[in-house]
């Protein structure tokens, strides 16, 4: 007979898979650490998640075999537009043909409740328990915006409708769920929204009505020029968003200046920013990123890293990143660690990892200076080992799909073009090269990255979430030596 060694040894391939799953669900923790080194070179397309696997994996009754799945098919677009959940994920073309044939129209569109994709999805949300997705529209121009609506991945019923697109004329360039799940936030018509995860409108705010003086930060005029010139990005530029841990605080940014805010996440209420309760003035531009413990800002100026207090907004350090542009930010949920995801001096994808060190504790008497500041030190520019051919990391595209996390096992970046995206780590390893573009969205948790494929019309819109913690290996953290 055939050992789950030898097997594990043979060449990969669905339908060996297939037979390895129910022997996998049998090993301990060592024993699947092992069987990962064997799976290694098999590509995550090759590992789908099963249906038992998943069901558990949703209950929250996380496996230790689990961690050896590459990816899981949620559906696709066409699922979302007729709110349904694909009874088999892994269909072959023929069903969503017909299933096209029931909930669309002859041309093209949607029936269900007025919600369509006809261009595809331009973000997308998700939260950690993968419960149910939160999908952003491409814009219908001259008719209407992208629709932002919620949708179930366990059960088949009424979407949750965030944002109808009748209501305005722009693409939602980014949607974020708070970690607990609780709240999510978008930006349109350069005014930020927040809901509750049930669709109930929370708060609204219009920067320019907090700062209406335009002291929010350079470039925060949207100029008829400027608007004409930006037709992909909208009415609005690109807005970051970044919740601490508990959900409580929320970090507001837009990439080409403006206005870098700290919000109660569920009152809207501004805690600080520019100009801030206090007056003082921040020259600075998003991404942002906060800390697990809501306590440190980390903001863009140009190709410099700033990093503050998040209540308050005094800078402790800054650093130059060596980035052209800074597209998404992410730190280490202790606040010792910054990613900044952009574009190097030759329009290539890149990262840098900058490290905050904290002030001098010698002691020191009353008299004495205060101690100096924070050190932010900035490592050098990561490239991915490989990257799709002819990817310009400042295309608008690239600007926009642009995503930063840090996980338990280090830092994370995604971007993606019109030529296709990537997924690699701090040290440059890729995790995930496609062919084709998308929109993606990791987990709270660091645990798994949701993808929705934007131009493949034979894909028909993917909808696919990959795990993050599998066969290849957590990415390893800054400076360490992969195993």
């Amino acid at each position: 007979m055939t050992t789950l060694g030898e097997m594990l040894k043979g060449p990969c391939s669905r339908s060996l898979w297939d037979r390895l799953c129910p022997l996998l669900e049998a090993l301990d923790e060592s024993e699947v650490a092992t069987a990962a080194t064997n799976l290694r070179s098999w590509p995550p397309e090759q590992r789908p998640m099963p249906d038992r696997w998943w069901s558990e994996w949703l209950a929250g009754d996380v496996r230790p075999y689990h961690a050896l799945a590459g990816t899981r098919r949620l559906g696709r677009l066409v699922d979302v537009e007729s709110a349904r959940v694909p009874a088999e994920p892994e269909a072959d073309r023929d069903e969503y043909e017909e299933a096209n044939d029931r909930v669309h129209t002859a041309s093209g569109y949607a029936l269900t409740d007025g919600v369509a994709f006809p261009y595809g999805a331009m973000a997308v949300a998700a939260p950690s328990g993968l419960r149910r997705l939160v999908f952003g529209a491409v814009a219908e121009w001259h008719h209407n915006g992208g629709d932002v609506v919620g949708w179930s991945t366990v059960a088949s019923g009424p979407l949750t409708m965030f944002l109808g697109g009748a209501d305005y004329h722009d693409n939602p360039l980014d949607i974020q769920i708070s970690p607990d799940g609780a709240t999510v936030a978008a930006s349109v018509e350069c005014r930020w929204h927040a809901w509750s995860s049930a669709g109930e409108p929370l708060w609204t705010l219009d920067p320019e009505d907090i700062w209406p003086d335009g002291s929010a930060g350079a470039g925060a005029d949207d100029g008829d020029e400027e608007e004409a010139e930006d037709d992909l990005v909208g009415i609005d530029v690109p807005v970051r968003f970044s919740f601490d841990a508990d959900g409580r605080r929320v970090a507001v940014g837009r990439l080409r200046g403006g206005p870098v805010a700290v919000l109660d996440a569920r009152t809207g209420k501004v805690l600080a920013g520019s100009p801030g309760p206090d007056g003082a003035r921040w020259e600075g531009e998003g991404p942002v990123a906060l800390d697990a413990a809501g306590r440190l800002l980390a903001h863009a100026r140009g190709s410099r890293l700033v990093v503050r207090e998040a209540v308050g907004g005094a800078v402790l350090a800054e650093a130059d990143t060596g980035l052209v542009t800074i597209h998404a930010l992410a730190a280490a949920p202790d606040g010792t660690g910054f990613l900044a995801v952009g574009a190097d001096g030759k329009d290539d994808p890149a990262v840098c990892v900058l490290t905050l060190s904290p002030p001098s504790t010698e002691s020191s008497s009353p008299s004495e200076s205060p101690a100096p500041p924070s050190t932010l030190t900035a490592g050098e520019l990561i490239r991915p080992d490989r990257a799709p051919d002819g990817m310009v990391a400042t295309d608008p595209l690239s600007v926009i799909t642009a995503r930063a996390m840090w996980t338990e096992g280090g830092p994370l970046a995604f971007m993606s073009s019109d030529v296709g995206d990537v997924l690699f780590g701090g040290d440059g390893r890729v995790l995930r090269l496609s062919s084709g573009p998308s929109v993606a969205a990791f987990t709270p948790d660091g645990r798994a990255l949701v993808t929705v494929g934007c131009a493949e019309q034979d894909e028909m819109d993917p909808i696919d979430v990959w795990f993050l913690n599998g066969p290849a290996g957590r990415p390893a953290q800054a400076g360490r030596t992969l195993p």
